[in-house]
């Protein structure tokens, strides 16, 4: 029997929808999928597309994500607030840090330039939280040092987004899911 992984989030709300004694985790995703089929829920694919939600794991390269509209992040199942590319890596930076205990294990790693200290010029943000700046970048750049650092640290990671209706877009309509477990829940 396969194992699954689900954020702390996606746990929660399955309790909600259990009923004491009675059920187990199967029997309310099952109760869930009924209903969904008998709703005709598998028309919820982005319009334009029928094609079900790309999945990337923790051993598959991103596809480009140049106009993408992220739809939800979590990072240990706490979700992130109006998540985008930028807003995720100033939450995934500081964690990073504190796993590295100190700027240069950090700038090692990190694939985004970042400097220790206060540097407010040529596109850097200060994040007082980990106490460096870093370079803003573009969505891809960003995308790829978040699933590094999340991969190098062990955080589970979950990511929604979907490429907007452009010509340009990598898969125009489409929905995607990144998900990298922790090291100690990966099945």
């Amino acid at each position: 029997m396969p194992d699954i992984t689900i954020t702390q989030s996606t746990l929660e709300r399955l309790k909600e929808h259990a009923e004491p004694i009675e059920d187990t985790a199967d029997s309310v995703i099952l109760r869930a999928l009924d209903a969904l089929d008998r709703s005709g829920a598998a028309s919820a694919a982005p319009q334009g597309s029928s094609d079900k939600v790309m999945m990337f794991g923790p051993n598959m390269q991103l596809p480009d994500v140049t106009h993408t509209r992220m739809l939800a992040a979590s990072i240990d199942g706490r979700p992130i607030a109006k998540a985008n590319w930028a807003r995720v890596l100033r939450h995934v930076l500081p964690l990073a840090m504190s796993h590295y205990g100190g700027f240069e294990q950090l700038r090692r790693r990190c694939p985004v330039n970042i400097v220790a200290r206060v540097k407010e010029d040529d596109g850097y943000r200060h994040l007082p939280s980990a106490g460096i700046s870093y370079q803003g970048t573009n969505a891809n750049d960003a995308a790829n040092a978040i699933v590094a650092l999340a991969k190098d640290i062990g955080v589970t990671l979950d990511v929604d987004f979907e490429w907007r209706d452009k010509e340009q877009a990598a898969h125009r309509g489409r929905r995607a899911h990144i998900h990298l477990p922790a090291p100690s829940s990966v099945a």
